[in-house]
């Protein structure tokens, strides 16, 4: 070894020091190469310099390139490591926020004509992810078939449009083929010559929004039309009433004839009667509307004595009607005589209203399992289906009838939604079935508790021994 010599490449040694790059070559000559060359700085500091040959170098020189490549790639790694966990909190954020606000995503891409929905479809609407297809048609098939060629044909006119957002309201089928309301919102992405690319939305189910709307609209109808009954229909026999009675006041006894009397005896009679029937209406509907349900006065009740005894009243009503009546077997029970009776005269009195002329009415009371069943049927022109689903609503019975030409005299519309009324305080249910075939029969069910050992109810207060 030689201490202090000065054969090497200074600026090679520069290089050693500055940029830690191998060195070849520090010495000259092959003897040179396989010689240790010390190097001692002013400070003290002394460096042993061992030269390479070509091969090692150049491995020197690849194995900082790796490891130079090494570092960009785990810091690429890392960035994007950094990326996804980025993307994984937006998309769990997102998705809880959907899953709190029940919205449902889907994503439709225009190249491939797919649809991609959100897992959360599933627990808005029911419907598994193994059922739900990636097209258009499984959407479209699950919309109303009222609502569904105006939605699909305003989607088609918006994407066909220069438009960018799009809404509409319509009814979507559950999977236990139940309706939900749902609001439908999406926003249009297109490439630079205008064309549609990409379309993503959400539907929000906003079925409960939209019946208490219904409820609050149906509320104000109600109320608009009680104001119009109070101003109208109970001012036309309060009005006949005067009349007749002013009528009778100016003539003297020696000016009215007997039959004059009894024309306004009759008429002050049957406008009285009307309007105390209205009054009486509208205290049911009060009391089912705002105070829980119409009350009943329950005791033993001989139901066949009720339906023969409805049949006798209206039959002295309508004289040249024809009604049968068939009770077949006891018909006893725990039940509010004077509503039945009033349940029954509404419905053998809509069916000789409406029914044919020359068919009978038919009154028909029979048990059935735990139930006592009540039939009035009638031929006669069918109730149209579309009237046969707000049938018993207040007031739209009376609208449905003045449309068809059907709305009893002197009534409020409100006889078959009192009629509903009676039966669900009794527990029951009634229901209207209605074709050309068969007519239309009204089928009153109430339930059978044990048969009483008393005194029974046959209706208008009078009883007898059970």
């Amino acid at each position: 070894m030689r201490e202090g010599t000065a054969l090497f490449d200074v600026a090679a040694f520069a290089r050693v020091l500055t940029r830690g790059v191998p060195h070849v070559g520090l010495l000259p000559g092959d003897a040179a190469r396989r010689q240790a060359v010390v190097v001692r700085h002013g400070d003290g500091l002394v460096l042993w310099l061992l030269p390479r040959d070509e091969g090692q170098a150049a491995d020197a020189q690849q194995a900082e390139r790796e490891r130079a490549a090494r570092h960009e790639v785990e810091q690429a790694l890392a960035r994007a490591e950094q990326t996804v966990g980025a993307l994984r909190e937006a998309e769990e954020r997102y998705r809880l926020a959907t899953r709190a606000t029940h919205d449902v995503l889907w994503d439709w891409h225009f190249a491939t004509d797919r649809v991609r929905w959100d897992p959360g479809t599933g627990d808005a609407f029911g419907h598994a992810t193994s059922v739900l297809e990636h097209n258009l048609g499984w959407w479209g098939e699950r919309v109303h078939e009222d609502d569904r060629y105006r939605v699909v044909d305003q989607l088609m006119e918006f994407v066909a449009s220069t438009g960018d957002v799009w809404n509409e309201e319509y009814r979507f089928q559950r999977a236990d083929g139940s309706w939900a309301h749902v609001l439908d919102r999406g926003v249009l992405a297109r490439d630079d010559e205008g064309r549609p690319v990409r379309m993503i939305g959400s539907m929000m189910d906003v079925t409960e929004r939209t019946r208490q709307m219904e409820t609050m609209v149906e509320e104000a109808r109600f109320r608009e039309r009680f104001i119009g009954i109070l101003g109208h229909d109970l001012r036309n026999p309060l009005n006949a009433i005067v009349l007749s009675a002013r009528a009778q006041k100016r003539r003297g006894p020696l000016e009215c004839t007997t039959e004059q009397h009894r024309q306004h005896a009759q008429r002050i009679e049957s406008s009285a009667t009307r309007m105390g029937n209205m009054i009486a209406d509208l205290l049911d509907l009060t009391r089912a509307r705002l105070a829980g349900g119409i009350p009943l006065r329950k005791g033993p009740t001989d139901l066949g004595a009720v339906c023969k005894q409805v049949v006798d009243e209206l039959s002295a009503a309508y004289p040249d009607r024809a009604i049968a009546v068939d009770v077949d077997g006891k018909a006893e029970g725990e039940w509010d005589a004077e509503r039945l009776a009033q349940v029954l005269s509404n419905l053998v009195g809509n069916a000789l209203e409406h029914g044919s002329a020359e068919a009978p009415v038919f009154l028909r009371c029979f048990a059935k399992g735990d139930h006592q069943v009540v039939e009035v049927q009638n031929p006669g022109t069918p109730i149209p289906e579309e009237l046969r689903e707000r049938l018993f609503d207040p007031f739209r019975q009376g609208e449905g009838e003045r449309e068809h030409g059907r709305r009893r005299n002197g009534g409020l519309g409100l006889g078959l939604f009192i009629v509903k009324e009676i039966v669900q305080s009794h527990g029951g249910l009634v229901e209207v079935t209605s074709s050309e075939k068969d007519g239309t029969t009204f089928t009153v069910l109430l339930p059978r508790p044990p048969r009483p050992k008393a005194k029974v109810k046959s209706g208008r207060g009078r009883t007898r021994t059970a």
